[in-house]
């Protein structure tokens, strides 16, 4: 969570619900105690929630008669968001040179643009990797996060979304792991195991952790943006990035983009170093995009140095 001198709050939920939701997911057949149980439903539970400014973005994100204004009235509530918000837009990624005003920055880049950065800028300063997990670092998890998003951006350019939906491909593929690191920081010896390479390395990582668990970190990401009020698009798309057919119709197309995208980057290696499967891309699958495998493999040309180019998204504001 980005630190702005700010209370923290948490959206409002339903605890009976939620934690229905929860032990729906941990599921009857785990291989967890009840105390390991009741630990996962504290943990999420207690997970960081967004700062009163982030909270009123994703309100007004929602609400299709928000106005520009608005928008820059919730943003400058946060200093630090602010601070962060300027500085990417003047940036190589975006063009923009120049810019010193929030009112400026919505009128060059789009009210969903700068939604979604915001809430991109949020999730990335509240979920983090462990650092004695031996596998990857925080970095290398961060890193190939982005890497998802840049090639979901591009895999949304080819499959001709809207330009509105663009910027959300991009989230989607930058926060679409955030349940994996939670478990990391929950439980890196269990999931040292799960990720160690060694381990039935011709499974898919997210089987064996139904297996071991009783749940998956797809599973657990979903959960975690219903809590924080994700839209209902990116909730899908987070929680059946491993299976997109799996996901609602209409958010099928932006679940199949981060699938292949997060196949792409793992095949390349980027960020995240060590060998993980996955699963293998399907025709279905490539069709549920609207996509051909040379139009993938399109998406994945220069990937490194567009990574470098992006970096800025991972940063703290000095």
């Amino acid at each position: 969570m980005i630190n702005c001198g700010l209370k923290l709050i948490k959206p409002p939920i339903d605890p009976v619900c939620y934690n229905g939701q929860l032990r729906e997911i941990i599921g009857a057949d785990n291989k967890l105690s009840r105390l390991e149980q009741q630990q996962i439903l504290e943990f999420v539970d207690k997970l960081p929630g967004f700062s009163p400014a982030a909270l009123k973005i994703i309100s007004l994100a929602n609400n299709p008669n928000t106005s520009p204004t608005e928008l820059v009235n919730a943003i400058s509530m946060d200093p630090m968001l602010t601070a962060k918000m300027l500085k990417l837009v003047n940036s190589a990624y975006f063009g923009s040179r120049g810019v010193a005003s929030l009112n400026r920055a919505v009128m060059l880049l789009g009210f969903n643009t700068v939604k979604n950065i915001s809430l991109s800028l949020a999730v990335v300063g509240g979920i983090r990797v462990r650092g004695e997990f031996k596998w990857f670092t925080n970095d290398q998890f961060w890193e190939h996060c982005l890497a998802c998003a840049i090639v979901t951006k591009s895999l949304a350019k080819k499959m001709n979304v809207g330009a509105l939906e663009v910027e959300e491909f991009f989230v989607a593929g930058l926060v679409h792991d955030m349940g994996l690191a939670a478990l990391i920081q929950k439980m890196p010896k269990e999931m040292g195991d799960i990720y160690d390479p060694s381990y039935q390395p011709e499974r898919p990582r997210h089987n064996v952790e139904k297996e071991m668990l009783g749940f998956s970190h797809p599973e657990l990401s979903g959960l975690i943006a219903r809590r924080w009020k994700f839209p209902p698009s990116l909730v899908a798309a987070i929680e059946h990035h491993h299976d997109p057919l799996a996901a609602p119709e209409e958010h099928r197309r932006l679940a199949a983009a981060v699938h292949l995208a997060d196949s792409g980057c793992h095949s390349l290696k980027i960020g995240i170093q060590t060998e993980i499967n996955i699963g293998n891309i399907t025709k279905e699958e490539l069709a549920a995009a609207g996509l051909e495998p040379d139009q993938v493999e399109e998406s994945l040309v220069g990937l490194p140095e567009a990574v470098e180019g992006a970096r800025f998204f991972l940063e703290k504001v000095d």
